[in-house]
């Protein structure tokens, strides 16, 4: 078994309006009119994981309204990573496709993309996006919360899968 990432890449992302979309290809780039954003959404709260899928979109819904300079891990990796689920909030895998090496990270609102600044490999990819300090930011906490994207191939599509939910998702809904 793998133990260390091939890659691993440290950035700051910003979330606003509770929500975090990370993509490859923005699903509006070709058609403007495209809602992939809503129903990505959607599926983030209908599912009960607050991790949305719509379009080659992920859509991360947090418990709280605004962070700014959130850490972010990405970590490339060439095996299924081990399990650290204890040390995080809430754990989902789901399967996400790298176009051209691109990965973006956009908060909900309006404000500018923040493309990882090294280019990924390319291709169909599973992927489990962890976030810790929910407890901490929704008290009030800023600069709390961290978050990390584990990449590694796929050979076939997989449904989403909750590896751990956050308690406190009861009280916020």
């Amino acid at each position: 078994m793998t133990r260390r990432p091939d890659t691993i890449i440290d950035l700051q992302v910003e979330i606003d309006h509770g929500q975090l979309y990370i993509y490859s290809v923005a699903p509006w780039a070709e058609n403007p009119d495209n809602d992939a954003v809503l129903r990505a959404l959607d599926d983030a709260r209908r599912s009960g994981r607050w991790v949305g899928l719509a379009d080659g979109l992920i859509d991360l819904v947090v418990p709280f309204g605004k962070s700014f300079d959130a850490p972010m891990r990405v970590e490339v990796w060439s095996a299924e990573p081990p399990s650290d689920d204890t040390d995080w909030d809430h754990v989902v895998d789901l399967d996400f496709d790298v176009h051209d090496g691109r990965l973006v990270f956009e908060p909900s609102g309006g404000f500018a993309p923040i493309p990882c600044d090294q280019p990924l490999p390319s291709g169909n990819f599973r992927v489990r996006l962890s976030a810790r300090g929910y407890t901490a930011a929704t008290g009030g906490a800023e600069g709390m919360d961290q978050y990390r994207i584990a990449l590694w191939p796929r050979n076939e599509d997989t449904p989403p899968t909750v590896r751990r939910i956050w308690p406190g998702w009861a009280q916020v809904t």
